[in-house]
Parts: C-alpha cells; structure tokens; sequence
C-alpha cells in the first residue's frame, strides 16, 4: 500500500471514494461466483424468464468481456441490479467501473554480458539502513559516502534473511554495509509493470547504461511493442517524437494512435490479427504527462509509483536491473483518469497480444501496490455490533484511534509503534481499525489476467488485518454497521481477502490467486527484550496485514527508492537534480518481490501463476522464525473474546518503549502473525559463475528451462 510508513498511510483516511447517481438505465458488472457458471447466468440475462433473482425481461449485453472469465457489463436498473445480486451464482453486480471509475488507495545499471564477471556493481556500494523506521532524524539519513552509490538495504538481507549485515551491536553502530553482491539474472527480457502513481522516465535509477529511457507506458507505448508493423507503416501519422519535461525521449507511437488502438478492431486501428481482441475505451486524458510528468495537466502528484518501479528494476533499489519497466497509471486518491479494474483488464488484452505477436512472448508480472479498505466506525458513545468466532458483540465507540474499544474483537484492528525520541520522550504511531473491501470488479479482474498469464503481485495492506483461509476460525468474523463510505449498515466479513488482493474463486487457501506480500520491519528487534523476543529478531512491521493468506512476507519499512514529484527528500549522489526517498509500507514489500520473481521469469519464460507462487513457497524463501511475541492468539481462550491480540493492549512503558534513542517498539498486540506463514524471501540467484551466464543466454534462446536452486 502507499506510503514511507506509517505517517503517509494515514492520509488514506481523508481519501473518499466517488460515489454516483446511475441513470435510470445504466451499465452494470455483473461477476458470477464461479466461471463456469458464466455461460449459464449470461443466457438467464439476456433471454424472457421467470427464474429468481434474474431480470425478467431480454437483458442487453453491453460488453461480453471476452477476455474475463467470469465477468460481463449489461445494461440494467438499479431495481433489476439488486434483484440479480439475490441470485445464489452470482457474486456481485456493480456499477461499470469504465464509465464510473473508482479511485484507489496506494495501502526503492550493469547489463549481463555473455561470460562477464557476475558481480551485481563491479564495485562496493553502500547499504544503507536507519534505525528509526521513516529514517526520522538527520542523523540516521543517507549520507554521503566514498563510493558514491546508496542502495536498498533489502538486497542484501534477502541474500541471507537474517540481520546481518546490520545487527553487529546495534543498528546504530552499523547503520550501512558497504560491499557487492554476487548475482547472476537481470530479469532480462521480462515485462514489469508498476500500476500505481505514475513513473518518472527521466529519474537516472530508470535510465538504462546508454542512455536509453527504460520505461514505457502500457497504453500508450504498449501497442507499438506488439503491433510495430502498424505502427511503422505510417510513421508520420503513428509516431512521434516525444518530449517529457523538456527531454526528447525518442521516437514512441503517437498518443492517439496508441489510444485509438485499445478501442478499435478495425485495420485502421490495429493489424488484422489482433482483430479478435477485447476492447477498451481510452480517455483522452490520458496523456504521457499524465503518465510520467509532474508538471503539467493532471500530472503526476505522488512519487510512490517512481518508488515501486525503481525497487522493481532500478539501477540502486532493484534486482531486475534489465527487465523491461512499464507504466500503469491508474486513479488512486483522487488522481488518474483510468480506474484500476479497467487498466488490469489492459493489461490483460496487452498479453494476448504479445501472444498473438511471438512464439516466446515476454513473461507480464504486475505489481499492484494499491487496495481499498473500509473503516469500522468508532464514534464516541455509539454502540457497535461485531460477530467474532461464533460470538455476537458489541462495543461502544470511544473516538480514538490509538485506543481500541473493549469487547470490539476484530472490528478494529488498530495498528501502531512507539519510537524513543530521547532518553525520556517518544512518539507514537497509529491507525484507525480497517479491513479490506470486497471490490469484486477489481477481484474478478486480476483472476482473469491470471487466467490469461499475467503473473500478479499485490501489497497485502497497511491495517493488521488478519487475513483467513476458509478453514480459519476467524473467517466468518463480520462487523455490521457503516463505514467511511457507506451511510447504511452492511455486514462486513472482515478478515477475508478482497480487491487485487484476492484474484480467484471459492475456497480462501493460501496459495491462490494474487500473491500477497506481507512487511517486515527494518528487519531486526531492537537490541533490548521487553516484549519476551530474542534481540535483533526479524519481525512484522505492526501496520502489516498478517494471518494465513499472506504468500510471503518481504523485508519493507525504511528501504530506499527512487525519489520524485512528493518523494523527493535526499538528492541524489549521481546527479543532484533527482532524488532518493524512504519508501515503506507493504507497498515496497511488493516490489521487492516483483524484483526476485522478475529473475525467475527470465528462465521460466512459461511459468504460471502458479508455479510462481510455489517457487516462492520452496525456493525463494526460508522458513525463518519470525518474530510472533504473543502466538497464543489462536487459542479459544475468554483473553480472545477481550480482543487482546487483535488491537492494541494497553500501554504500558515496561514493555512498549525501547531502551535506545531512535528504537521502536510495535505496540502489544499489533506484531503477531496470527497464523501466518514463516517465509521470508529469499534470493537464490546468488554465486553465480561466468558459465552460469553463458548458460542463461542459451536457455533464452531456446525456451528451455532450468532451476537455480
């Protein structure tokens, strides 16, 4: 999810969704529960019948979605909407998101050469890690350092998943490690894209060694990629010369053109073997500025999407450091124009695209560092009605948000840490209780790329949300009553997966659909044991959603990006006109991921959702104990029904203030697992060999693949 920390998640909170008045006929979603149910529901719609909870009138299809599994548009009344989300094989009906797009929340180069050293730099570089989440005091910022190079600190814990190099004493005493790192894949030939903010192509984290400009634009450069011989057979009506910020950045497809060919079929448009794709309609307001630019018209307002995609494959912050970077810019916060559901089923289209246009197409892995979440309300006085483990309860509303209400049980899941300012002060940090909305659209959508091939990789949250497996004792927990955008009460089933987090059908199991990146924190406990956990201990960042959904959980708070537009705080060593950020939150957990899948996919051109999920169950992760001070959350026992582990306990200075200036504790309560997984990423692309090198060029070459393990 967005944000440096816990400090920039907040601001979800002012972000409302937008709401609109549908005509009396309009377009509506309709997602059925299964897939193989959809030909069944669609004939039911579009035909007379006397069947309940289907419309009994001929329904129009607006839009099969032949490239959705499960997903149709028709157009209906809101009357005949609510009756069709009656039907027992249907999971929601919405508006159609094209036409009314709901914005997001947003919930850091050496090319291979056959037989070259395969060192990551060539040279020592610093990593550099503060002791304070947020890297809050100058004294813990990046500094200025011999080498001249300042790197994510990540890298080299995912090589060992444990603290080293940084425990030593105490993070203080060993706050960067400067050294290389022996790595043999560059995510080489493999499309990532970071649908988020909007990228910056003129950052140098993103500008490749010849001077080249990395990053493209899914809409707007991504048919020129597939579709080149349209392109090229007019190049003075389809191609221009592109300048951002004052930079020419070469020749791309002219932005109508590109537009025009999402939307049309016809060989004015597109080549006549992409006639049988879907469509989409393309605002024009979607602009390069628009995708890349923080200058101009609708312009690019946040450096988080800049972040992500230099921690996917940036020069310093990334791993994939040749993978091919792409642009989605969707609407989150208020901002964009293209609504998240919409540009995933782009990127759908995109990749059938590329099939259609290669034999050996590029893999697609996309990184969604957004989601949408829903508040519980806490009003002061108001009572509150919850449902926790077969239990129905109430609470009343006390109007804070550091202090959870007695009796709320997972209602609000509260998240928050106290860092020691000095030797007799501290701040805290808190959230408001969150959990995931449902937002099926989004959900459907992801499932259908997967199905299609998209590999797809999601932040898991920002609210220590538990997240249930079907056979959880939490998974039927509910909370009823209204949200930050919702007046009416509603029964909320709060510990189940949502949005871009979910991406399947049926039973919740850990390993399905959209692999889900939980937050470690800076990586170690602090140096002293108040809260019962071995010294130095890799633990949970508190805010991170946890239970057993989460795939894996990744290193996040405090590590190093690409800085741009809002992120901009140390100016860069290279080139002092650009910038450096801390980016956090389990928005960098996810990229960091995309990072080591992105090598994976560059010898396992073929793999699938999948196989992808398993590799990081047995290969790209270790089995480490990760920090869980209280595990007895999972008993039956009446502390559960008190909601002590679920939000914050009381404080309590013998065991929620660290001994050092510049520590932090998370509050009891906010870093259990509460059943997650032990797996920690972990690079297996390490030590490699010149023949190692040698050997990966022909593996592309001939589409064979070989484990690294």
């Amino acid at each position: 999810m967005i944000g440096t920390g816990i400090l920039d998640s907040l601001h979800q909170e002012g972000t409302p969704f937008i709401e609109y008045t549908p005509d009396p006929i309009d377009e509506y979603t309709v997602i059925v529960l299964d897939p193989k149910d959809w030909q069944e529901v669609h004939d039911y719609i579009i035909n007379e019948n006397e069947i309940d909870g289907i419309p009994n009138r001929k329904v129009e299809c607006a839009d099969d979605r032949n490239y959705c599994i499960k997903t149709s548009v028709y157009m209906m009344s809101v009357e005949e909407a609510n009756l069709l989300k009656t039907h027992p094989k249907v999971e929601e009906v919405e508006l159609n998101r094209d036409k009314y797009p709901q914005s997001m929340s947003l919930d850091g180069l050496v090319f291979e050469t056959k037989g070259s050293d395969p060192q990551r730099w060539n040279k020592n570089v610093a990593h550099i890690k503060p002791r304070w989440r947020s890297g809050f005091g100058s004294t813990y910022a990046p500094t200025t350092h011999t080498n001249g190079v300042r790197c994510n600190w990540s890298h080299k814990f995912i090589n060992t998943t444990d603290s080293t190099p940084f425990r030593g004493s105490g993070i203080s005493d060993t706050e960067t490690s400067n050294s290389d790192m022996p790595f043999y894949l560059t995510g080489r030939n493999v499309d990532a894209i970071a649908m988020d903010s909007g990228v910056s192509v003129l950052h140098p984290d993103l500008i490749a060694p010849d001077g080249t400009y990395r990053v493209r634009d899914i809409i707007l450069d991504g048919p020129y990629k597939v579709d080149p011989e349209f392109f090229d057979a007019d190049p003075t009506n389809r191609l221009e010369t592109v300048t951002i910020d004052g930079v020419n950045i070469g020749t791309r497809a002219k932005e109508s053109v590109a537009r025009a060919w999402w939307g049309n079929t016809g060989t004015s448009y597109r080549s006549s073997k992409f006639s049988g794709l879907g469509t989409k309609s393309i605002s024009s307001n979607y602009t390069r500025v628009q995708a890349h630019s923080k200058n101009g018209t609708n312009n690019i307002s946040s450096g988080h999407g800049t972040a992500v995609a230099s921690q996917i494959g940036g020069k310093w912050h990334g791993l994939a450091i040749n993978c091919n970077i792409w642009n989605a810019r969707i609407l989150v916060s208020g901002n964009g124009v293209v609504s998240s559901s919409t540009y995933i089923d782009v990127v759908s289209i995109w990749h059938s695209a590329k099939k259609i246009a290669s034999d050996d197409p590029d893999p697609t892995i996309l990184n969604m560092s957004f989601g949408a979440n829903l508040f519980s309300y806490n009003a002061n006085g108001t009572t509150y009605t919850n449902r926790y483990r077969g239990t129905t309860m109430t609470w009343t509303g006390n109007g804070s948000h550091r202090d959870v209400p007695a009796n709320s049980g997972p209602a609000r899941p509260n998240y928050q840490y106290i860092a020691k300012t000095s030797s007799s002060g501290w701040s805290w940090y808190y959230g408001a209780g969150q959990f995931m909305w449902t937002n099926s659209t989004e959900s459907s959508a992801v499932e259908s790329a997967i199905s299609n091939g998209v590999i797809c990789v999601a932040s898991a949250g920002n609210v220590n949300q538990k997240l249930s497996t079907s056979n959880d004792m939490d998974y039927n927990n509910y909370y009823y009553g209204p949200t930050n955008y919702h007046s009416t009460s509603y029964y909320w089933y709060i510990n189940r997966v949502g949005g871009v987090q979910k991406g399947f059908s049926g039973d919740h199991e850990r390993l399905k659909g959209t692999i889900r990146v939980g937050a470690l924190d800076c990586a170690v406990e602090p140096p002293c044991e108040k809260q019962g956990v071995t010294a130095y201990k890799i633990r949970k960042v508190g805010y991170s959603s946890n239970g057993p959904m989460i795939t894996i959980w990744a290193p996040a708070e405090s590590t190093l990006a690409a800085g741009y537009s809002s992120y901009e705080d140390y100016d860069r060593e290279d080139d002092s006109n650009y910038h450096d950020t801390w980016f956090g939150g389990t928005s960098s957990a996810s990229p960091n991921t995309t990072s080591l899948i992105c090598l994976y996919l560059q010898t396992n051109r073929l793999a699938s959702q999948s196989d992808v999920a398993n590799w990081l169950d047995t290969t790209a992760s270790k089995a480490i104990a990760i920090s869980d001070p209280y595990p007895s959350e999972g008993s039956t026992s009446s502390d559960d029904l008190s909601n002590y582990y679920w939000g914050a306990t009381a404080y309590s200075t013998s065991y929620d203030v660290a001994t050092a200036v510049g520590d932090s504790y998370n509050r009891r309560g906010c870093g259990n697992l509460r059943g997650a997984t032990n797996k920690v990423l972990y690079n297996p692309f390490v030590n490699g060999t010149a023949t190692d090198r040698q050997e990966v060029d022909v593996i592309k070459a001939s589409g064979i693949s070989i484990s690294h393990s």
